[in-house]
């Protein structure tokens, strides 16, 4: 989940009898799925005048879905005799609720139910306690829980990220899949004189200029073997699916090529080995990253942990991961500013911070644009 559409601030998950329901501390909004709603006895009526309402012509969409970040349409529904306004996400399927709204929502009256016994209150604390030592237990163990998907295994051995909670997308992510097709068809072609082709069209900071300056862009599709093709095609196709969906294919255009540029200009200045060339895709996928990270702070992923206890997984959320990899990429960086290393992290760095910004400004800019349409 990202922040709270109202006021940014973080929402919080807290676990109800009928589902999880995200709260914000601040404004004290409300963010439900429709299941939970059902189960916490929301009327047929009410259901159907959410499922099938049009969004009111006279308050425009202006607050973004906390878990995809798309525009959420304001619906009016009739609820006990007075009309009630919600913002409601078709794609994820989640009500957002302002404070008290949620209380006004018509359920079905609950049968009066007996008072219980001394006997049956005491089995049911019992029961109430044994419930809460195996949430409590399947939270421990959901903490080494594989990924879902048998494939996942193998980038976890390899040591990269698995998406466990990834951001639903709304459309195809038509250029990701043509790049990373792009990726390996130029690998193919370009394998049996690998060396001849990256020695040409690899990036070479003491000779940046040849060939017009077109090595800034052709290193993005050389990469020196088959495994660093694979581990960055890898990434392409895990995050750039959900940052296309996010940004449009101009945008996502834009962001990749600015990040690689970006991160082959901080190789240049700052690597001392002035000859050597630098090709692949890293510094755009860099940028996909940090905006990935940025735009959606609660996404899951997990990473395996491989020392001392084989197997075991760690699940923690994509900011938190991107710190991680920001520190990591930071003192690799300095290794290559003394003149060791192979990889460039400093190109890295470059595009990370390119990916960052821009997600800054599209968080900034998004709200400020819907409170203009409001007025």
């Amino acid at each position: 989940m990202n922040a709270c559409p109202r006021c940014s601030h973080p929402l919080v998950k807290r676990a109800t009898p009928v589902g999880f329901v995200y709260g914000c501390t601040h404004c004290h909004g409300r963010a439900v799925a429709l299941p939970v709603l059902r189960r916490a006895g929301a009327t047929d009526d009410f259901m159907r005048q959410v499922v099938s309402g049009l969004p009111s012509e006279r308050t425009p969409p202006s607050l973004r879905c906390p878990y995809c970040n798309g525009l959420m349409g304001c619906i009016t529904i009739r609820a006990g005799g007075h009309e009630l306004e919600v913002d409601f996400c078709r794609p994820c399927a989640f009500v957002w609720f302002d404070a008290d709204e949620i209380r006004q929502v018509p359920t079905v009256p609950q049968p009066k139910s007996k008072p219980l016994s001394a006997a049956a209150r005491e089995q049911m604390a019992l029961l109430q306690l044994q419930a809460m030592k195996e949430a409590q237990e399947e939270s421990l163990e959901g903490m080494t829980e594989g990924p879902p998907e048998w494939w996942q295994w193998l980038p976890g051995v390899l040591g990269l990220p698995v998406e466990y909670e990834a951001p639903p997308l709304r459309t195809r992510p038509v250029l990701t899949i043509s790049l990373a097709a792009a990726l390996v068809l130029v690998y193919a072609v370009t394998a049996p004189q690998l060396g001849t082709v990256i020695e040409n069209w690899g990036f070479i900071p003491a000779l940046w200029s040849r060939h017009g300056g077109l090595t800034l862009f052709t290193a993005f599709f050389l990469h020196s073997g088959i495994l660093h093709l694979l581990s960055n095609v890898y990434f392409l196709l895990i995050f750039g699916d959900n940052v296309e969906d996010n940004l449009g294919w101009l945008g996502f255009l834009l962001l990749l090529a600015g990040a690689d540029v970006t991160g082959n200009v901080m190789h240049a200045c700052f690597d001392p080995r002035g000859m050597i060339p630098c090709v692949g895709a890293s510094g755009g996928l860099c940028g996909i990253i940090g905006y990935y990270a940025v735009m959606f702070p609660m996404a899951r992923l997990g990473l395996m942990w491989r020392w001392f206890a084989p197997f075991a997984w760690i699940r923690i959320p994509a900011i938190g991961a991107l710190a991680v990899f920001v520190l990591i990429q930071f003192l690799g960086a300095l290794m290559q500013y003394a003149g060791y290393g192979q990889v460039s992290c400093l190109a890295h760095l470059g595009g990370l911070a390119v990916g960052i910004a821009v997600a800054l400004v599209v968080r900034l800019s998004r709200p400020m644009a819907d409170s203009t349409a409001i007025a």
